[in-house]
């Protein structure tokens, strides 16, 4: 009898999860509290001017091709929300049909003990429409949540806060941008007809915030943005050639924590080497923001470092209707370095400058909190390991210090110094390894999910039917690995707090998920760096998915040969 497998949310990590296991043979069940797939594309959560950071072919899988952009000759293949909403619309219409169970909120996770049990995963669920709960029972589970559905709200800005001071001015999170748009053009519009204008402050600097900054001025709404500090991005005035943004080059200009070639460590390991990498990045930021015309004095460029952050967007060709443009043609105001400290009477934004700010919406851009906390007991929380743990602030050598281009790092983050990830690879916690019956997609943080998500996706169904594949032999070996992978991302990205998130970071690779993905490839004994080896072009090939379009044929005769 097959397996049944419980796959938790239904966005891009949880939909080519379930197509990959249902093909190795498992009864899969998908469930999300949402209307329709997509997660974080769902239709549910789109808006208007909401785009990726990928153009078309970059966030895929291979069982189904991408309808390419309309005006993708104008954007050079931009995606937009809409264009990833249809896309999973029908990766599920033609794949998963009757296997997702929508509308359905998820109570409490609960595994008991016993490995003789062939069922120990119960999962309480309620019926968003009826309200009707019950209990469903599996065998194994792949945990899809991704870490972009709890809002994050310091309680200083909350919505409890405001109302003990007489803020008396709505205060909506971006998450919930789409979902209350029509509510937002009412206050604006409510406003407008008494003859004044609306003033809208948005808090944070990152995508989230741009993207609705950019929408509303747009609309011809008075729009003010206050960060610190705002994304990186890269931009140019021609679409990047497919050799250099769908290659490895990007991914050797970064460091990684296995130098897996000679370049790679010519790169990072020597002064030439590291002058080149560095002088790469600093003359791509640089054209970026010539090509987006953003002068020397302005906000727009007290931006998080390249080199050393993940705080960086892909803004490709210049829009007049994008973020940088707007503020430039001062459109959207943009008050920074400051923060704002809280609520005062009648409307009244504090700031940490002193200053204050008058607003007659607020709309919170300040990130999101993990999905895992608030579903499963503490005890099967426990038992597992999925929470995180501590690491000693002295662990031993470095096992990096030759790494040139990781010289002269930015101050090291107080979080940073406390917490290890309990999660295997982001895959499996490290306490469960040996039990096969538990995984998490969706959790390590990359510039292209689509390959990502279809690569983990085939190891965690390897991983579940027991095949041979390089793992630790023991629990202890497992929490080693973490350890190291935590020491890493300390040095890796000393300045962030990867902790507030585990559910989408609870291992970073970001640019470099080419030598990632080729990791895990080798896990499975399976070919790796499937673009193509020639020694000297190796760098400049463009990475397809398509490339794994046959690693379920592959896994099964790796399967035959090993019984």
């Amino acid at each position: 009898m097959p397996s049944s497998v419980v796959v938790l949310g239904a966005g891009a990590a949880g939909l080519i999860t379930a197509h990959t296991l249902l093909a190795d043979g498992f009864d899969v069940c998908l469930i999300t509290r949402d209307h329709t797939p997509g997660g974080q594309w769902a239709k549910e959560r789109l808006y208007p001017g909401l785009k990726l950071n990928n153009v078309h072919g970059e966030f895929r899988f291979s069982p189904l091709e991408m309808t390419v952009p309309l005006d993708s000759a104008t954007t050079g293949g931009r995606l937009s929300g809409h264009d990833m909403e249809n896309y999973m619309q029908e990766f599920a219409d033609k794949f998963l049909k009757d296997k997702i169970i929508f509308d359905t909120e998820v109570l409490r996770i609960h595994r008991e003990e016993g490995e003789e049990n062939p069922n120990p995963w119960t999962v309480s669920v309620r019926d968003l429409n009826t309200n009707s709960s019950q209990t469903l029972r599996f065998s194994k589970m792949v945990l899809c949540t991704g870490g972009t559905s709890k809002a994050k709200i310091p309680e200083y800005l909350s919505s409890a806060a405001a109302e003990k001071v007489r803020f008396g001015r709505p205060i909506i999170h971006s998450a919930q941008f789409g979902a209350r748009l029509n509510e937002i053009m009412n206050i604006v519009a409510s406003k407008s007809s008494n003859g004044s204008s609306a003033s809208v402050v948005v808090v944070g600097g990152g995508k989230s915030a741009q993207d609705i900054c950019a929408h509303l001025a747009s609309e011809g709404i008075q729009v003010t943005v206050v960060y610190e500090k705002t994304d990186a991005f890269t931009a140019g005035e021609h679409p990047l050639p497919d050799f250099v943004r769908k290659s490895r080059m990007l991914s050797i200009l970064s460091p990684h924590i296995n130098q897996r070639t000679r370049l790679e460590r010519f790169l990072h390991t020597t002064w030439l080497g590291a002058k080149i990498v560095h002088g790469n990045w600093n003359g791509i930021i640089a054209g970026s923001f010539k090509a987006m015309k953003v002068p020397e004095d302005s906000p727009l460029r007290l931006t998080y470092s390249a080199i050393w952050n993940i705080h960086t967007n892909d803004e490709g060709i210049p829009r007049d209707d994008g973020f940088h443009a707007l503020v430039n043609s001062g459109k959207i105001k943009v008050v920074a370095p400051a923060r704002v400290t809280g609520f005062a009477e009648d409307g009244v934004v504090a700031l940490n400058n002193g200053n204050s700010l008058e607003a007659d919406l607020i709309i919170l851009a300040t990130g999101y909190r993990s999905s895992w906390g608030d579903i499963f007991d503490e005890r099967t929380a426990h038992d597992i390991g999925l929470h995180r743990r501590s690491l000693a602030e002295n662990s031993g050598p470095d096992e990096w210090a030759n790494y040139r281009t990781l010289s002269n790092p930015p101050p090291l983050h107080p979080e940073n110094m406390k917490w290890s990830s309990s999660v295997y690879k982001g895959i499996v916690p490290a306490k469960n390894i040996l039990r096969r019956d538990f995984a998490i997609n969706g959790a390590v943080l990359a510039t292209n999910d689509g390959y990502l998500f279809e690569t983990i996706s085939h190891w965690i169904s390897s991983y579940f039917l027991g095949d041979r594949m390089k793992l630790p032999k023991t629990v202890e070996a497992a929490l080693q690995h973490t350890e190291r992978d935590a020491l890493w991302l300390r040095k890796r990205h000393p300045d962030l707090d990867l902790s507030l998130n585990e559910a989408c970071t609870s291992f970073s690779v970001f640019w470099t998920w080419p030598q990632f993905s080729d990791e895990l490839l080798e896990d499975m004994y399976l070919p790796s760096m499937r673009s193509g080896r020639n020694w000297f072009t190796w760098p400049f090939q463009i990475i397809s998915v398509d490339e794994l379009a046959t690693l379920h044929e592959e896994r099964k005769a790796n399967r035959r040969k090993n019984t």
